[in-house]
């Protein structure tokens, strides 16, 4: 039961209004105990002089205090209140008819009080009792009205059995229409949560109904359709990087494993065993090169940026290396292998290894599709606060429909001439992760027959 939101927002809801409305009728309840004691003292303050101006008018027309007396309390009568006139000690001297009780006795503070500011107040006998001087100039006595506290407790009485009732009522139906409204307000969320239960490895296409996209439900929607899509295209990648690595495997494991077959299926003599494990190192050495590749592009979407052990470096010195090494290859091909550097020193923070790896796959790949008599070009300046490096050939070139997607896992050109040459696809794959991986950015010119041009750009303040 508790599991449930819906069931947590309406007990929350409910318990917070709980709190609200039993403080409201707290508050309700004082309020109106003050409004009705008040405004009994002000009743009674009001009777009280009224009776004591219509007695001192008859004392003044019958000249007697006794007839006044007898007089004006027997024509003033008032349902639920007492009249009495006391003497300017407090003693009674007369009172009213209705009076069946105790006769009130008042004590000398109320009546100091009500000489000073014409007018006072005092319980006694269950009863609320005000005072008023019968004259102010002169010592006649004080005229008091009573009226039993019952009155106003029987106010309050009716409005705490409301309260009592209204409180729990009030609450259970904004409880009911609390439950009501999470119901439908979390509605979305379990649509949401029984479409998402569909969604399946298989199913990755499937997308959440995004209802409104400017609430929040529907901003949440749309962000698990974003991260479906996402899974969706690496999903797509995995199992296509999956089939061109086993693609790429299959064809130098089945000539080893034929090469070894035709070996041993009868005796031979030692050139064609030298023959058969030339054959052998050969694709071996392709496969270890392709295996050296995938793990290194494995690492590319999770720890990249933590396996690059950077360090001051000196990227001329970084790229001489490579041209040397490249030169070699030039030469045993007749290619012409040329560098033009910046004339200072070009000092970065980057990975060692990572960056020669980068920049003889550029050379590798200009030197593989470069004909004989051709000419590669690597060169290296300052360009805008980062390091450029170019290296181009004037070798096959590109066709411009494959430019988008030369830097892609497994692609090639010409598969065929691609395969012939000894390339599995990954070079440039690596090239771009390199060089993202220390903040540069790489892009390619080329077209058929008239070479192509490699440019990197890495930044110097990495």
């Amino acid at each position: 039961m508790f599991d449930s939101v819906r069931t947590r927002l309406t007990l929350w809801y409910a318990g917070v209004l709980a709190l609200s409305l039993i403080a409201f009728a707290f508050l309700v309840y004082y309020a109106a105990a003050a409004v009705f004691y008040e405004r009994q003292d002000e009743s009674l303050r009001s009777t009280a002089q009224t009776v004591a101006s219509a007695y001192m008018e008859e004392v003044e027309e019958v000249k007697s205090v006794a007839k006044a007396n007898e007089i004006v309390l027997a024509e003033l009568v008032f349902p639920n209140r007492y009249v009495e006139v006391t003497d300017s000690k407090g003693h009674a001297a007369a009172w009213s008819t209705n009076f069946s009780g105790t006769l009130l006795e008042i004590p000398p503070p109320p009546l100091d009080d009500a000489r000073q500011h014409g007018a006072a107040f005092v319980t006694t006998n269950g009863l609320r009792v005000a005072i008023v001087p019968l004259s102010s100039g002169t010592e006649l006595g004080f005229a008091a009205v009573a009226e039993p506290l019952s009155v106003v407790d029987e106010g309050l009485r009716r409005l705490r059995r409301d309260l009592y009732a209204g409180v729990p009522l009030i609450l259970l139906l904004t409880s009911a229409g609390g439950y009501f409204l999470a119901r439908k307000s979390l509605s979305p969320i379990a649509l949401m949560n029984r479409q998402t239960q569909r969604i399946t490895a298989e199913r990755l296409s499937s997308r959440l109904d995004v209802t409104n996209s400017r609430d929040e439900l529907g901003r949440l929607a749309a962000t698990i359709n974003d991260l479906l899509t996402r899974l969706e295209t690496s999903f797509k990648e995995q199992q296509r990087f999956i089939a061109d690595a086993s693609h790429e495997l299959r064809t130098p494991l089945a000539v080893l494993r034929g090469e070894v077959e035709v070996a041993l299926g009868k005796s031979r003599t030692t050139e064609e065993y030298k023959e058969s494990l030339a054959l052998i190192q050969d694709e071996a050495e392709r496969l270890s090169r392709i295996v050296e590749d995938l793990f290194m592009l494995a690492r590319q979407p999770i720890n990249a940026p933590a396996v690059l052990m950077k360090q001051p470096l000196s990227l001329n010195a970084v790229v001489s290396d490579c041209a040397r090494a490249a030169q070699v290859l030039a030469m045993r091909k007749g290619l012409r292998l040329m560098t033009d550097f910046d004339s200072t020193s070009i000092v970065l923070s980057g990975d060692d290894e990572l960056l020669k790896r980068m920049i003889l796959n550029l050379l590798d790949n200009a030197v593989k599709y470069t004909p004989e008599g051709g000419d590669v070009y690597v060169e290296l300046s300052r360009r805008n606060g980062s390091a450029q490096l170019v290296v181009r050939d004037s070798g096959i070139g590109i066709p411009e429909v494959d430019l988008t997607r030369i830097f892609d896992r497994f692609y090639r050109v010409d598969k065929a001439r691609s395969r012939e040459l000894g390339g599995a696809g990954l070079g440039l794959s690596i090239v771009r992760w390199i060089v993202e991986a220390h903040g540069g950015g790489i892009d390619v010119k080329s077209s058929p027959n008239h070479g192509s041009a490699f440019t990197v750009d890495l930044p110097l303040n990495n």
